[in-house]
């Protein structure tokens, strides 16, 4: 579950992007939130992924206010969310298999259960070749795709995707459809910010466009 309560975002030099928003999103829900380029897409998916703080409002993300959490608490929730931005974050001192890992090395997973998990996710999204590469040779489409198997990897309850499906082959949108539609069985919430996968195979419960700073129905 996620909502947004009298919610409001601001640029860095004060602009307000969002303003005083009401949003219930209710959990295995797949979202779309789209607009224009620097209406403040991206401030949002990261505002609900805990990297940024809101102006003023209430979050709320797994039944739980985000401003009434210890640092335990939140650290708990973070590990329940994946994200996939347009910057990667990778660290380029590891190979692309440290890094898709990462989330289940900070969980303590055991390496079994880990071995299991890159099974049968790699060869979904054709990384099984390149997996022992260091991160700075791989090219944009390699890195993005890599970006999605970290943020699904350790089955995340809410998946926030910002501008995630430009130029991604068709092919490979299939089966990253695919793998949402299984998160959302089990009860993931999928958020998409910007443009939607080309085959429209996603079926979105709701769609909302940011516009004069609120976020309408469409």
């Amino acid at each position: 579950m996620i909502r947004l309560e009298n919610f409001s975002l601001e640029s860095s030099n004060g602009r307000k992007l969002i303003k005083d928003v009401n949003l219930f999103i209710p959990s295995g829900s797949t979202v779309l939130i789209y607009g224009k380029h620097s209406i403040g897409k991206t401030m949002l998916a990261r505002a609900i992924g805990l990297l940024d703080k809101p102006a003023y409002g209430n979050l709320y993300l797994l039944g739980k206010s985000i401003s009434k959490l210890n640092r335990s608490e939140l650290s708990s929730i973070h590990n329940e969310i994946g994200i996939v931005f347009q910057e990667n974050y990778f660290i380029n001192e590891f190979d692309l298999e440290t890094n898709i890992i990462f989330p289940l090395i900070l969980k303590n997973e055991r390496n079994k259960d880990i071995s299991q998990a890159l099974k049968e996710l790699l060869p979904w999204l054709s990384l099984e070749n390149i997996i022992k590469e260091k991160v700075y040779n791989l090219s944009i489409a390699e890195l993005k795709l890599a970006q999605f198997a970290r943020a699904i990897i350790g089955r995340p309850r809410i998946l926030l995707l910002d501008s995630f499906f430009k130029d991604i082959d068709k092919n490979i949108q299939k089966k990253i459809n695919y793998l949402i539609l299984a998160l959302k069985k089990i009860g993931t919430t999928i958020i998409v910010f910007g443009d939607p996968p080309d085959d429209m195979a996603i079926n979105f419960n709701k769609k909302y466009i940011i516009y004069n700073k609120g976020l309408l129905e469409r």
